[in-house]
């Protein structure tokens, strides 16, 4: 005869199932509560069945053992560790191109000729002098000669007002990452770093510390914006059947360097600087030992300017580092220097052209540098000369003779103004780089008219081709975003009908407990009452 089952098994069972059933019911409730909160990863009650007590020697071999009933062993996020692999991979990538889109689109306002005080209208406007001084019948040379000049002057008012504001959004890249990028990226270290310490001390305790978890994964995300990142999670069995999650982020070089920035309760640091010449340098000190009383062996600060694959930091020190052909080697990215020295170099063939015009035909310079040289112009420091602003100099209309006598004024007079206006208008001139920078690259062979036009045409070109990557990218991110929130994100409908399922197991459980105590009366109060 099989043995019979201990009297109170079935209630036991029944309120295990309650106590599962109300604890699934209380999980649905936290995940619809958060259906709207940023950076909520769903949650899930964990069952398992409670296997029969071991075998006895005293036991029939045709007793037939069940189950004891429902254990409830953890509540769990509901997390694919592959999809945050690519989600915060995809996130760097897009953080490159958005970087470097938003300087472009600075860069872009800058030189758009929808403004009527613009460069272009400033060249047209000296143009226009220039003709109207070359005219054969103009009998009045000197009040030509400061119409010019007064257009020259707006011009290059113009000119050092658009190479200013580009300087200007150099400054802010270079503010922006060492008061704010660099800051950021420090402070998400210490904060999880602090979340470790309280994830742990929750997990000692028997708690899950899934809430901590989500800000953890949050912060790990915004760093993942900033450079390439590895995270890696591993069980700490601290014994007792206590376990508790160490992490570890390590930040990826584009040559395969990993530098860990973070060891569970311990972290590096990153820092940025910029130099005089206007480019930046990002170092890194990080962990390279973890020794035995816990404590770690660091090392830096080291420069990782070179070795960032992807991220913020990269479009930012491309952006601050990079002038395409300009640099020896060429640069895969036209950055803010780029644009600095295709002005600079616009503005220096352009004054240069008309000073060396000027002086062979018996003048002096027109235009100086702010320190009065005659060679080395920029944007920013090219002024009209002092000796032209007091009457010392002016513009030398008529040329002189191979041998470099006068010419009569009847054969030659106003050719020099021609030229000066054929020089802005027509002639193809090439605007070469400084020779500090690549001594072979050739910018633009054209007019000056041409040659700035150039800036703006390729700044489009630069802008439309960053902004198709970007938009590419932002897609891919979306669809891994999608999945992610397949997979760890709430969804109404799902959880109502949870609620549903849950309750009716509620309910079937609290019936076991019920059908069991109407057993109960009829083998307690109704069993052998016959013949009493």
């Amino acid at each position: 005869m099989a043995m019979t089952r201990s009297t109170f098994a079935g209630f036991t069972t029944a309120q295990l199932a309650l106590a599962a059933s109300q604890r699934a019911l209380d999980v649905t409730g936290q995940n619809l509560s958060n259906v709207n909160t940023k950076g909520y990863t769903r949650q899930r009650l964990d069952l398992a069945s409670i296997s029969p007590t071991g075998a006895s020697y005293f036991m029939a071999q045709t007793d037939c053992r069940v189950g004891q009933g429902v254990e409830m062993t953890g509540v769990i996020q509901i997390r694919d560790p592959f999809l945050d692999i690519q989600y915060r991979n995809q996130l760097a990538k897009v953080g490159t191109v958005d970087a470097q889109d938003s300087i472009l689109k600075q860069i872009g306002e800058i030189f758009d000729e929808l403004d009527k005080t613009a460069v272009q209208a400033g060249l047209e406007a000296v143009v226009s002098a220039l003709k109207e001084m070359s005219q054969p019948n103009n009998s009045n040379q000197g009040a030509s000669d400061t119409l010019v000049r007064s257009s020259f002057e707006t011009l290059l008012n113009v000119i050092h007002e658009h190479a200013s504001t580009l300087g200007t959004v150099r400054e802010d890249v270079i503010s922006e990452m060492g008061s704010t990028d660099i800051p950021n990226i420090n402070q998400y270290l210490d904060s999880i770093v602090e979340l470790n310490k309280s994830i742990k001390s929750t997990q000692i305790l028997g708690g899950s510390a899934l809430e901590l978890q989500d800000q953890r994964n949050s912060l790990i995300d915004e760093l993942a914006t900033y450079f390439p990142i590895d995270v890696e999670y591993e069980d700490l069995n601290l014994g007792g059947g206590i376990k508790v999650d160490t992490l570890k982020i390590t930040l990826k070089g584009a040559d395969g360097t990993k530098y860990v920035l973070l060891d569970d309760a311990n972290h590096g640091s990153v820092s940025f600087e910029a130099g005089a010449d206007g480019k930046g340098k990002v170092s890194v000190t990080h962990i390279t030992a973890k020794n035995a009383d816990g404590s770690v062996t660091m090392q830096g600060p080291d420069d990782i300017t070179d070795n960032l694959a992807h991220g913020v930091l990269k479009g930012n020190l491309d952006a601050l580092n990079k002038s395409g052909g300009f640099d020896d080697p060429p640069s895969d990215f036209n950055g803010i220097g780029y644009y600095e020295k295709l002005f600079d170099s616009v503005v220096n063939t352009m004054v240069t052209t008309l000073n060396d015009l000027n002086i062979a035909a018996g003048g002096e310079a027109l235009f100086t540098t702010t320190t009065g040289a005659t060679t080395g112009f920029t944007a920013s420091n090219t002024k009209v000369s002092d000796k032209w602003v007091n009457g010392e100099v002016r513009i030398i209309t008529a040329v002189k003779n191979p041998d470099g006598s006068d010419a009569p004024d009847d054969t030659t007079a106003n050719v020099n103004v021609l030229k000066m206006i054929d020089a802005l208008e027509a002639k193809e001139l090439e605007f070469k780089s400084d020779a500090a920078d690549n001594p072979n690259y050739i910018a633009f062979k054209g007019t000056v008219f041409g040659a700035y036009n150039k800036i703006g045409s390729l700044q489009s070109i630069d802008r439309k081709a960053t902004d198709a990557v970007l938009t590419n990218r932002l897609s891919v991110l979306n669809e891994i975003a999608d999945n992610k929130d397949a997979v760890s994100g709430v969804y109404m409908d799902e959880e109502v009908m949870n609620l549903m399922r849950y309750q009716q197991s509620y309910n079937a459980a609290a019936r076991l407990m019920t059908t069991l105590d109407e057993a109960l009366n009829t083998l307690i109060n109704n069993t052998g009452v016959v013949g009493r």
